[in-house]
């Protein structure tokens, strides 16, 4: 049709090679990009075609294992079956030779036994029966080989892991018998020793049933000495039978129930060569539950208290100083004293918190620290003290190290422990010696000490080098145990002396009274403090201001993630990391050199005896810039803060908590202590300021203490501290009473200025710090006039502790008119009979007016308003205790402010009771019997004042059972211990807590701890020393007509009231500053320092009238006087009088 058409007009054929089909056979083939998804459709299919068949020969196999399985199974089965009905059979059939039917009866046995099964093991029984009939004949006839008597004693140790100890006791005495039978084969004595392990831990298990008959408990006995006393030939048996009775038995709780099983232990083992090889496996101890460890404690002292044969005393305490650091967390949560709750009186009788521990195990711990075990440790330390070579001084230093253990694992029992090591006497060739005396001595000449006091700038390099060699490693263990229970011991004696005791060896000729008391032969010469006190601040310092490289990769970072304490042996994994003592961890030796630190230095702060900068360590910074990096150190850390964690509970709320809870808390401290170490490692500076302060200029710390304060007010502001700006960025949020500002402002009545206050200011809590605006209303309830600046803050504040100090029943004053809390308020209230709801009510409202006072204190120190109060010294040394939390370095939170680290002394008692005290001082130095003539113990009776009755009292116990327990010669200074924990810190401490609390919530207890109690009182009222008047002068405003023209001369008047102010006596001059400023005292840094400044206004030129005062805004109104003579007199008749205190 078409001519120039050549080609066939049929479309070719498509064929499919794919192996996909197509519904159109006449479309195109895919070559072009879809022809390789096909392909890959293809081989996907091929595969899962493949896989499928595979899949299908998988489960053809299964089946067919199945089958083989089942098969097998079946065949055992009844082929079990039927042995055991031959078993049945030859054991029902007419009565045979017990010999030849064990013969015959025994291979099925081994055949079919199956422990589970019941029926299995009673024809065990059967066998074995006859086996002891025959004394094993079938054996040594021949018919049997000796080597399955082997076999036949892993079946009834079997068996007895499967009996039913109450149902199946014949056949649990049956089992027992034979393996002691199949112990007496010699012959069998290789295959013994294999199942040693599995032979402990079934006796294990059978000594903690209770019930079953004597003469089965008899048998456990005998079995488990049995591979203890086997022959001298055979003592590879004996080896392992010691190591698994010390992993495998000894580990076990409750084994005493078995009868007289720790005696007939006690009676068969060498005590040494289980000391031996505990010791040697302590290194797998770890892998043991702690509980495991508790239980071969207790069981290791109970064997020891029943083996009458002599054993080597300082093996046994080279034992448990190896195993109690192991577990010392639960023995602490164990023993731990239950601490009420806050709404709870904090002195009522104590008794043990939950009972973590069994009574078995809590009684054998309990035994190594009573009066006895402690004078026994003692008199093994003073039999060696006669010996001058190095192994006697290594044993004085594992005794020395086990009493720090103890004195540490058992804080309940610390101070026993402490009284103990007081009374004792160390035998030396001058004759007895009073413990802290001879450890002193041996301190001293050890190098550990000498190179330490004498290398204040090499201390560092000191703690870091590394023992050269194991002996050297020895003697540096040694030396640092001799150490710490020096310090131990002399912190207990520091408590304890006054300062007649504490003196008399600085001032021999000074005619101090009293007798040569242990306390006096404890004391040092001025020439020992100072070496001592070097000591104790160079190893401090490095231990808080090099801790990140004593820390950092070395034993101490690796304790802080394991409970295994290091070894003797244990050598640093870093040649520039601290080898720590033995048994001794980080935190522990660095409280114990800070608390004797700072006692001596509470004691030199009331009492001057060494040098003036004796305590100053500025060597050691660059001070031109150390306040910047204090601050920068301090921001770091406030950010740091803001990201961790919240707080964990605190610790006073732990009653009726459960043992889990218990250990939970105990690892959430663990958590925070690690914390704090980070914390410490980066802020050195900030530790040195919160631990030693006094090793900084105390201008130098008021300067921190203040720029702390301003950068925490631009935190807290938006980045600006001034207070008008902040009221402008408020008021941005609107007004009325409900808007940021509107609860800053509050309508103060006069006359009842804390009730008040209280009321209005109590929702705001830490948000106290903010500016607050105060208007007063006059007895009829008129608003004063006039804006508040500033000034009538002042005034409010100052009329608020005034009120609250001397016109309430909160506070109380001692014999110098300095106050502290009222100890006794508490009681009263609880005892004026009223119901239950209404004295609860009232105990809370007592306790909320003390934090609320404690803030009012807080934001006067925020301000830098001072006060014209007095505080008692030993209530500011709680103040700055508040941040002291052992292991810690880190500022707790303020809700958690306590006094946990204030230490009741008898000094305080001085200043808190004179009567109390010189009681305390008669019965300390009384020559006679204690016991009979006084007829004291250990109770104590607080009197409660209730208005309109007699004075009633409340007989509290001190101690637990304190009513039955008498004080002697030898204890009373755990009693004197006692008397002033409980009159200084125990009695008030629901009121020292509110206090603390809210003192807490404005300023951070970590600043307070910067300052000694004396710093303190200075920093709320001012400094004490003579006023300076060129000073004032040199700060001083003058407004009106006295204000200062272009010539800079002052105003005639000006003048002459500065000569008048240089004529006056100093107690003249700090008249008229209260007269002026409600303050007699100068501010820490001069008058520069004081808000609002200090300043002076022209009242009128009447020469009559009087001069008078704004105490809210530090102004004097002075009239135009024209003779110094009139000024002067006119000056201190309104001073002295009080005349013309208004408000303007």
């Amino acid at each position: 049709m078409f001519p120039t058409f050549t080609g066939n007009s049929r479309k070719g054929r498509n064929v499919n090679l794919s192996g996909q089909r197509t519904s159109n056979p006449f479309t195109s083939t895919s070559w072009g990009a879809s022809s390789a998804a096909g392909a890959s459709k293809t081989v996907a299919h091929a595969q899962a075609e493949r896989q499928q068949r595979q899949q299908e020969r998988d489960r053809l196999r299964a089946a067919q294992q199945i089958q083989r399985t089942w098969r097998a199974h079946r065949v055992r089965r009844n082929l079990g079956a039927e042995r055991r009905q031959a078993i049945d059979r030859l054991y029902e059939a007419q009565p045979l030779d017990a010999g030849q039917r064990s013969a015959e009866a025994l291979p099925w046995v081994f055949a079919t036994f199956q422990a589970f099964n019941v029926q299995d093991r009673h024809r065990l029984a059967l066998v074995t029966q006859d086996l002891l009939q025959t004394d094993f004949t079938a054996f040594s006839s021949g018919v049997l080989d000796w080597v399955r008597l082997g076999k036949l004693r892993r079946m009834l140790l079997a068996a007895l892991t499967r009996c039913d100890l109450r149902n199946e006791q014949t056949q649990v005495a049956l089992f027992l018998r034979a393996l002691g039978a199949i112990g007496t084969k010699a012959s069998d004595q290789k295959t013994f020793e294999q199942v040693l392990g599995e032979w402990y831990k079934v006796l294990a298990r059978l000594c903690q049933e209770t019930g079953l008959p004597s003469s089965t408990q008899e048998m456990i006995c005998s079995l488990v000495v049995a591979p203890l006393d086997v022959p001298h030939d055979l003592d590879f048996i004996k080896h392992r039978a010691y190591q698994n009775l010390v992993v495998s038995f000894l580990t076990q709780p409750d084994l005493a129930r078995c009868s007289n099983l720790l005696t007939r232990l006690a009676d068969s083992i060498d005590l040494d060569r289980l000391s031996n090889y505990i010791l040697d496996l302590s290194h797998k101890l770890p892998k043991h539950d702690p509980n495991a460890i508790l239980w071969l404690i207790a069981h290791y002292v109970a064997i020891k208290r029943a083996k009458e044969q002599q054993s080597s005393r300082l093996l046994l305490i080279k034992t448990l100083e190896s195993l109690i650091p192991l577990c010392s967390a639960q023995i602490r949560t164990g023993f731990a004293v239950a601490r009420p709750k806050e709404s709870e009186y904090f002195s009522e009788s104590e008794q043990d918190g939950p009972d973590a521990l069994p009574p078995f195990v809590r009684q054998q711990l309990q035994s190594l620290v009573d009066k006895g075990a402690i004078q026994d440790l003692l008199s093994a330390f003073t039999a060696t003290t006669g010996e001058t070579s190095t192994s006697a001084d290594d044993d004085a230093s594992h005794l020395a190290g086990f009493i720090i253990t103890l004195i540490n694992s058992f804080p309940a029992f610390s101070e026993d422990i402490r009284m103990y090591l007081y009374v004792a006497d160390i035998a030396t060739a001058e004759g007895g010696v009073p413990a802290a005396k001879y450890f002193w001595n041996a301190t001293q000449k050890t190098s550990v000490f000498s190179d330490i006091a004498s290398s204040k700038n090499s201390t560092l390099d000191f703690l870091r080098s590394k023992p050269s060699s194991p002996a050297a490693e020895m003697v540096w263990h040694r030396e640092w145990k001799t150490v710490l229970l020096f310090l131990e011991s002399y912190i207990f004696v520091l408590r304890l002396m006054d300062d007649d005791d504490f003196f008399s060896a600085l001032n021999p000729h000074h005619g101090f009274g009293g007798p040569s008391s242990r306390l006096r032969l404890a004391s040092m010469s001025l020439g020992e403090l100072k070496r001592l006190t070097q000591f104790l601040k160079h190893l401090s310092f490095t231990m808080y201001y090099n801790a990140k490289e004593l820390l950092t990769d070395g034993p101490w970072a690796e304790r802080r993630n394991s409970t295994r304490p290091r070894g003797d042996g244990a050598q640093a994994s870093r040649s520039d990391s601290f080898l720590p003592p033995a048994g001794v961890d980080f935190t522990t030796l660095r409280d114990l050199a800070t608390t004797a630190m700072k006692m001596l230095y509470e004691r030199d702060s009331r009492r001057p005896f060494l040098p003036q900068g004796h305590w100053l360590m500025t060597s050691k910074f660059d001070m031109e810039g150390f306040l910047a990096a204090v601050v920068l150190e301090e921001q770091r850390q406030h950010e740091l803060s803001d990201n961790r964690d919240g707080d964990d509970s605190s610790e006073d709320d732990q009653q009726g908590w459960s043992h889990y809870a218990q250990l939970e808390r105990l690892r959430q401290k663990n958590k925070k202590a690690a914390r704090n170490h980070l914390m410490s490692a980066i802020t050195p500076k900030l530790e040195i300021l919160r631990n030693m302060p006094f090793a900084i200029p105390f201008e130098t710390r008021v300067q921190i203490f203040r720029q702390f304060i301003q950068l925490d007010k631009q935190r807290r502001r938006g980045g600006n501290g001034d207070p008008d700006m902040w009221r402008a960025r408020m008021n941005q949020a609107g007004f009325g009473p409900q808007s940021p500002l509107g609860k800053h402002s509050a309508r103060i009545r006069r006359g009842r200025v804390f009730e008040d206050a209280i009321k209005q200011f109590w929702p705001l809590g830490g948000g106290l710090r903010e500016p607050i605006q105060v208007t007063f209303e006059d007895e009829f309830g008129m608003q004063e006039a006039g804006i508040d600046g500033g000034g009538v803050t002042k005034e409010f504040l100052d009329s608020v502790t005034t009120e609250a100090f001397t016109h309430t029943e909160l506070f109380v004053t001692n014999s110098k008119n300095a106050y502290y809390p009222n100890p006794t308020l508490i009681d009263r209230i609880r005892n004026m009979g009223t119901g239950e709801e209404e004295t609860q009510a009232a105990v809370e409202k007592a306790l909320k007016d003390y934090e609320f006072l404690g803030r009012v204190v807080g934001k006067c120190m925020y301000e830098g308003i001072l006060i014209d109060i007095v505080f008692a010294g030993f209530f500011l040394l709680k103040w700055a205790a508040a941040n002291d939390t052992p292991g810690g370095g880190n500022n707790p939170s303020a809700s958690s402010s306590t006094t946990a680290g204030y230490r009741a002394n008898i000094n305080d008692l001085h200043e808190l009771d004179e009567e109390l005290y010189q009681g305390i001082l008669s019965l300390k130095n009384y020559t006679g019997d204690v016991q009979t003539d006084l007829a004291l113990d250990f109770t104590i009776t607080d009197p409660v004042n209730i208005p309109g009755e007699p004075t009633r009292t409340i007989i509290r116990p001190l101690i637990p059972n304190g009513e039955s327990i008498p004080v002697t010669n030898e204890n009373r200074p755990l009693y004197i211990s006692y008397v002033a924990r409980h009159r200084l810190v125990r009695q008030p401490y629901p009121q020292t807590r509110a206090f603390l609390r809210g003192l807490g919530s404005i300023i951070d207890p970590s600043w307070l701890s910067m300052f000694n109690q004396l710093e303190l009182q200075r920093l709320v009222g001012g400094d004490s020393s003579e006023i300076d008047v060129e000073d004032l002068r040199r700060n001083t405003q003058y407004s009106g007509v006295y204000e200062i023209g272009d010539d800079g001369e002052e105003h005639p008047t000006i003048q002459l009231f500065w000569e008048v102010m240089h004529e006056l006596k100093d107690e003249e001059r700090r008249e008229v500053l209260k007269y002026v400023t409600s303050t007699p005292r100068a501010p820490l840094l001069g008058f520069g320092q004081l808000r609002p400044r200090f300043t002076i206004r022209d009242a009128s030129q009447d020469q009559e009238r009087l001069p008078s005062a704004s105490t809210c805004v530090n102004l004097l109104k002075l009239p135009q006087y024209q003779s110094k003579r009139r000024l002067k007199e006119k000056l201190l008749y309104a001073v002295k009088s009080g005349a013309g205190f208004n408000l303007s």
